[in-house]
């Protein structure tokens, strides 16, 4: 039995590429974080989310549907990065929030050793990729989605060098 994934979280997973950890913040149900670790794209995959309703509902869907020898899995109750460790190569995936909430997650993302962010804001898309080339990170990869009578704008960024 698979998990259903909408076409946006499709293309989210997509355009990831193998890292040693995949962080997705906002994890909600956990489908991208679970089909991550059952693709083998990373051998560690962390789900956070600030609430504990969401991430229950991710755990549910991990006894369910993850293929336990796939990766390491994990799910936090974090406020964004907050618990993860920042020396650690990482991708990290955060979408599904509203620009405000992406900033105050990505503040100090500079701190951190990702490989590439992917980030889909629910508003103020253009703010963010302005944002985003103020800090030196340069958008690699962009794909929208239209689903639900929305547009998604899903952003693959990585740090300027």
């Amino acid at each position: 039995m698979d998990l259903k994934l909408s076409k946006r979280l499709s293309t989210i997973i997509s355009m990831c590429e193998p890292c040693d950890t995949i962080i997705d913040v906002g994890t909600d149900h956990g489908k991208v974080a679970i089909t991550i670790a059952n693709m083998h794209i990373s051998n560690n995959v962390i789900a956070i989310d600030n609430k504990a309703l969401p991430l229950k509902s991710c755990e549910d869907n991990a006894e369910k549907y993850l293929n336990y020898r796939s990766a390491n899995f994990k799910t936090l109750l974090s406020e964004g990065l907050d618990k993860v460790d920042r020396k650690v190569e990482s991708g990290i995936i955060i979408t599904g929030i509203g620009y405000d909430n992406m900033l105050n997650i990505i503040a100090n993302i500079s701190d951190y050793n990702y490989k590439y962010l992917i980030l889909s804001p629910h508003t103020k898309i253009t703010n963010l990729i302005q944002y985003l080339d103020r800090h030196g990170i340069d958008i690699v990869e962009q794909k929208n989605v239209y689903e639900d009578e929305k547009y998604y704008y899903i952003l693959k960024g990585v740090r300027r060098i």
